[in-house]
């Protein structure tokens, strides 16, 4: 039988749990971009919500204010 120095085998152990911390990070980054890319159309829709809602609010506050000056 092989004798399997113990350095060596540190080393493989070290070099594996390398790979297997590269592998969950790739897969948490895939996971985060897959959510990224899910909720996206939402957050375009309430940004553009908000936007109207902000116009509408500045065109009453600026038809109150014609109203108060010439009505």
């Amino acid at each position: 039988m092989a004798d399997i120095n113990p350095i060596d085998a540190r080393e493989q152990t070290v070099r594996i749990d390398k790979m297997l911390t590269e592998i969950h990070r790739n897969f948490a980054e895939s996971d985060r971009r897959r959510q990224e890319m899910q909720h996206a159309p939402w957050q375009v829709a309430f940004a553009g919500m908000t936007a109207g809602a902000a116009l509408l609010a500045a065109g009453v506050a600026l038809g109150a204010t014609i109203v108060k000056l010439f009505g």
